[in-house]
């Protein structure tokens, strides 16, 4: 009994499941509201997207929270020792530095479409705007995403091994991000807070640096 009660202590592929397809089931929910937005509202259309993206994950890890374990401690809301805060702060301005090299390589390489337009269009109309901006792209979407992909699924990879919740989940956060260069900024960043969660089993390492991340280049977007 008590070696199955130390197994359901730590999320399995059911929560994994349960979040992921909950995740892409309120996303698809999210794309036909952003859709109806015109052209002309692409700061609002920015703004929203940013929200929405993190508010799904949080509400898809919530579904997964509710199905068997119900204890918040098990997917990671952990305290620790400060010196780790420190370093996703300082992970989160290495991630920016090697997201230059990354974008420089790829770019040189192929050729796409913008799929930053919106959050441009936000990060450049204004005080308020970059306001949202920032707090839907650096706060609540690092929080949705770090909940989900390392407090769920991170979490429940990490039974088999370093390499497997660490890369594993990398790749699958990376894929839900899509096919371009998003995908290798996110499959880096999936593997520094993946690394962080694999070190502490504390979400908050890695929410700081995805916080500092997403919140640099937001206000790089501003200013270009």
């Amino acid at each position: 009994m008590e070696m199955q009660n130390a197994s359901m202590a730590r999320p399995g592929w059911p929560e994994v499941a349960i979040g992921l397809i909950g995740y892409f089931v309120l996303l698809a929910m999210v794309a036909a509201v952003l859709v109806s937005i015109p052209d002309e509202q692409a700061p609002l259309r920015g703004i929203v997207g940013l929200a929405a993206g993190g508010l799904a994950c949080t509400g898809a890890f919530i579904v997964a929270l509710m199905f068997r374990i119900r204890t918040l401690d098990a997917f990671g809301f952990r305290a620790v020792e400060g010196k780790w805060l420190l370093i996703g702060f300082v992970l989160g301005l290495i991630a920016v530095v090697l997201s230059f090299g990354i974008e420089h390589v790829y770019f040189s390489l192929i050729i796409e479409p913008n799929t930053q337009g919106d959050f441009q269009a936000a990060a450049k109309s204004g005080v308020l705007a970059l306001f949202l901006t920032v707090f839907a792209g650096a706060v609540l979407t690092p929080f949705g995403e770090e909940v989900l992909y390392r407090g769920a699924v991170a979490n429940a990879l990490n039974r088999y091994g370093p390499w497997a919740g660490i890369l594993g989940s990398g790749v699958i956060f990376a894929a839900a991000h899509g096919p371009s260069v998003i995908f290798f900024n996110a499959l880096m960043m999936g593997v520094l807070t993946g690394y962080l969660f694999w070190k502490t089993n504390s979400i908050w390492p890695g929410f700081v640096t995805h916080f500092v991340y997403n919140g640099i280049w937001l206000i790089i977007y501003s200013m270009q």
